[in-house]
Order: structure tokens, then C-alpha cells, then sequence
């Protein structure tokens, strides 16, 4: 009896101290892990703080020598069947446009306006600001009225060439596009 107690007493007593050794090395984990979570957390906000750093004190500036070249064009939305005053209609194009650096530029067009096919070379201005936005003007031939256009250079290829650009309509209707350019 005296023997099985003290074997019972010796099993309390193994288990207790593994019990609060575990414990100890349980907590002692937590924080090690814990605070390589917030060494890792601390590293990461430093990172993105110096990636964001040196995006922002990248130097961009734009002009109308940005957007040179041939540029790919998809839109569709709604214009007017006609001079100003008519009722707006849907359309839809593809075209190849043109722009000479210089600002000025020509839109090779196809259209299906209302379920009416166009193909036109429609020509037009735009004007880059350094900021990378700035406006555009096309002059349609058929009918004949100008579209106008807020744009906005959307990714630079190098120091001065604008890879692809979009811009939205701002007369006559809403007609959103993307222009890519054409290596």
C-alpha cells in the first residue's frame, strides 16, 4: 500500500511538473510567436512604406509627346443620330487610332451606330497636361459634329511613352474607352 502511494504520489508530482513545464513552454512559444508576428507585421509596414515612398517620388510628367503612336480602340455606348438636339441611339466601334505626339490625330473608325455600319477616318486634336490627364476632340464626318473627351494616361511604358490611355465622353453622350498601344 505504502509502495503503490508512493508511486501515486510520484505520477502527481510527474505529471504536475510536465504539466507546468509544458505550460511554460506553451506560453514561451506564444510569445515567440507573437512577437515574430508583430517583427513581421513591423517589417511588411516599412516595406509598403518604402515602396510607397519611392512610387511617390517618382517623377511622371506628361505632354502630348506621351501619347505617340498607334493606339487600339474599342467603345460602345450612346451618341446622337444626328446634329445636336436628336435622340440618342447605341453604338458601338473598333477603330485604330493615330496620335502624332505633336497633338493632333486621326481615328481610322468602324461603327455601328443604331444598327447602321460607318467607316470613316475621322480626324481630331488632344492635349496632355503633365499631370498625365487631358482632353481630346473628335471631328466626325458623318454626321458632322465633334465628340469631346476627358482623358487619362493610365500606364506609362518607360520615361515618356504612354502604353495605353482612356478616355470618356463629355458631349453628347456617355461613351467610355480603352486604347492600347500597338507594339
Amino acid at each position: 500500500m505504502k509502495t503503490e502511494a508512493k508511486s501515486s504520489l510520484k505520477r502527481i508530482v510527474i505529471t504536475t511538473v510536465g504539466g507546468l513545464l509544458f505550460m511554460g513552454l506553451l506560453a514561451a512559444g506564444i510569445s515567440t510567436i507573437g512577437m515574430r508576428v508583430n517583427f513581421t507585421r513591423a517589417a511588411q509596414a516599412q516595406e509598403d512604406t518604402t515602396f510607397v515612398s519611392a512610387r511617390s517620388q517618382r517623377p511622371f510628367r506628361c505632354s502630348n509627346a506621351t501619347l505617340a503612336g498607334s493606339y487600339a480602340v474599342m467603345g460602345s455606348g450612346f451618341v446622337p443620330n444626328g446634329p445636336p438636339s436628336v435622340p440618342m441611339v447605341p453604338f458601338a466601334n473598333m477603330s485604330l487610332m493615330t496620335l502624332d505626339g505633336a497633338g493632333n490625330l486621326s481615328n481610322k473608325v468602324t461603327v455601328s451606330r443604331n444598327g447602321e455600319i460607318i467607316r470613316n477616318v475621322d480626324p481630331g486634336i488632344y492635349s496632355v497636361n503633365a499631370d498625365c490627364t487631358g482632353t481630346m476632340t473628335i471631328n466626325l464626318l458623318n454626321p458632322p459634329f465633334q465628340l469631346t473627351f476627358d482623358l487619362v494616361v493610365a500606364e506609362l511604358q518607360g520615361a515618356a511613352r504612354g502604353k495605353e490611355f482612356y478616355f470618356i465622353a463629355t458631349s453628347g453622350g456617355v461613351v467610355t474607352h480603352t486604347a492600347k498601344r500597338i507594339q
